[in-house]
């Protein structure tokens, strides 16, 4: 079981959903995946926002299914959440 199971479905997100994305969204997501996990001020650094304009963006990715937030303690790190494919929903009376 990965620690993605726990999400449900509709927030499950494939690569092809990233793919499907407007250029500038999926120029952020790609960014981050490749950074593995940034903080909000590396988010805002790299797509050129001020912080609060990148807390509102990232917040409606993560509302998406795209991006979680790892430590909301301190500075909030973010990174991509992608299924490697969606499983198939099986009845539970089989």
């Amino acid at each position: 079981m990965s620690e993605f199971d726990a999400f449900p479905p509709e927030l499950q997100r494939t690569m092809p959903e990233v793919l499907a994305l407007p250029d500038e969204t999926r120029t952020l997501i790609t960014w981050l995946l490749r950074q593995g996990e940034a903080s909000l001020s590396e988010v805002a650094a790299f797509i050129k926002q001020d912080e609060e304009t990148t807390r509102a963006r990232l917040a409606e990715l993560v509302a998406q299914g795209f991006v979680q937030v790892l430590d909301e303690d301190e500075e909030p790190r973010y990174r991509v959440r992608l299924v490697s494919r969606r499983r198939r929903q099986l009845p539970l009376d089989l």
